[in-house]
């Protein structure tokens, strides 16, 4: 049998797991137990129906993660095993590039530089998929803007199937606006020397990749 990918997702609770095996959160199913199969095995050729049926959820905690803390209704053991397999599977997903070489730095794609506010002169990286901006966490942050939210004011996306930028308005207050004018609704395209502005603070765009240049072409 061919290895099926996983498909991690959180619930409403904040339970992750894994939507390819699952229709709907299992831990929340049994009234936030844990179930006897662990729903982040992967299935491997050889194995009978999916990999971690008929096994016992794997509550080892024999790697270094600090101290075990409450999160969602996993058990206090099961912590370090959730959290290990929901980054790994988030950190393969997260970029869409799939000619870069493991262990070798993300390729930027284009930056955005602030040219005004308390940040002027500061440059910020873009990659594939969704950059977030916040103020104190996100793919872009702001430091010492007070008026941008603290993370997911707004994003900047590059699909690589078009070739093209975009930038959305997020979680934040603030009303986003590319060259004075308001991004309305699901968010607009941005072209080279475009100028955002999002709080006190004026970024200018430039792209990298393009119609002329993206990464994995020779």
């Amino acid at each position: 049998m061919a290895e099926i990918r996983q498909k991690i997702i959180s619930c409403s609770k904040g339970h992750y797991y894994d939507a390819n095996r699952y229709a709907s959160c299992p831990y929340c199913s049994t009234g936030g137990f844990s179930p006897t199969v662990d729903p982040f095995a992967e299935t491997k050729e050889g194995d009978s129906g999916y990999g971690g049926i008929g096994k016992t959820t794997d509550v080892g905690g024999g790697e270094n993660y600090g101290n075990y803390e409450n999160y969602g209704n996993f058990g206090p053991t099961e912590v370090p095993q959730v959290k290990k397999r929901a980054a790994e599977s988030m950190s393969k997903t997260q970029f869409v590039d799939i000619s870069t070489p493991a262990g070798a730095p993300v390729p930027v794609v284009g930056w955005l530089v602030a040219v005004e506010g308390p940040c002027r002169g500061t440059d910020y990286r873009i990659h594939t998929g969704y950059n977030y901006i916040g103020r104190e966490a996100g793919d872009i942050c702001i430091h010492g803007d007070n008026t941008i939210s603290a993370e997911k004011d707004a994003n900047v996306t590059f699909v690589p199937q078009t070739r093209k930028f975009y930038i959305a308005h997020e979680q934040g207050k603030n009303v986003l606006l590319v060259n004075d004018m308001p991004v309305i609704g699901g968010g607009m395209e941005i072209h080279n020397y475009d100028l955002i502005t999002i709080g006190t603070t004026k970024l200018m765009f430039v792209g990298l990749c393009g119609e002329k240049f993206i990464w994995g072409e020779d």
